[in-house]
């Protein structure tokens, strides 16, 4: 894991910041998938392990054993078939492994489908529904806009929720895809400003903008050139001006 920083390191010595998310995008998103996936197995289980009695407790390990040993396909049908015939707690975690399967089978936009399922079930709590947005709004970040990941994202960071960092990566990622570099870079600072977040995120946020910077400073030129040219036509319209009210004083 340090190898692939050290090597960012070098890379942003030698003034080849521009080229680190061809480099790093793919490993900055498959990092990102795999904390979230984790996060959720763990939080998922801590969240409902307290609310719901022994019997489906045990019910509910029995299917996510058995559905680990099936294949993707068969273990849609073990856990949908448990989700569907209980109600709660567990029901809710057996939907969050059955859009796991989903993503494993390939079945992206079903897994999607399912992850948003949880996100507005009254059954879950907000750390559970908050989660699984999260996740969705992750496996469909290619085909999303700006403004639809920020439309997901922002009541996130907006109620502080526990995966409001996450949300703000999301938002960076999304916005470096648009081309919104400058909201982009706010994103991935405010991931920096917070005293929570996992030396992973902290690390992906500071590639991120490393990888973004080349582009601010070409915008920030860019601006500055803009300004210059208005103040150029500016001064040059007011010249014409003063020379007609001198000669009008003049008696010309």
């Amino acid at each position: 894991m340090s190898d692939i920083f050290r090597e960012v390191e070098q890379d942003l010595r030698r003034e080849r910041a521009s080229k680190l998310w061809e480099k790093y995008g793919i490993y900055v998103i498959g990092l990102a998938v795999a904390i979230v996936v984790g996060a959720a197995a763990i939080i998922g289980w801590q969240e409902w392990r307290k609310s719901v009695n022994e019997a489906a407790s045990d019910r509910y390990d029995e299917v996510v054993a058995a559905a680990q040993k099936e294949k993707p396909a068969e273990a849609v049908a073990t856990l949908k078939q448990f989700a569907d015939e209980n109600s709660g707690g567990y029901a809710v975690l057996a939907r969050l492994e059955l859009a796991n399967a989903l993503m494993e089978d390939g079945k992206t936009d079903e897994a999607v489908k399912a992850f948003e399922a949880v996100a507005n079930d009254s059954d879950a709590t907000d750390i559970i529904r908050g989660m699984a947005t999260i996740k969705a709004t992750l496996l469909n970040l290619d085909e999303a806009s700006l403004d639809d990941v920020k439309a997901r994202m922002m009541p996130l960071v907006e109620a502080r929720s526990p995966w409001a960092s996450n949300a703000h990566e999301l938002m960076g990622l999304a916005a470096y895809r648009a081309g919104d570099y400058q909201f982009a870079n706010e994103q991935f600072q405010a991931i920096l400003e917070s005293q929570s977040i996992p030396p992973g995120m902290r690390d992906r946020a500071h590639v991120m903008q490393a990888v973004l910077a080349p582009y601010l400073e070409t915008a920030a030129a860019d601006e500055d050139g803009k300004k210059d040219e208005a103040a150029a036509k500016a001064g040059g319209e007011a010249a014409p001006a003063g020379a007609e009210a001198s000669d009008a004083a003049n008696g010309k």
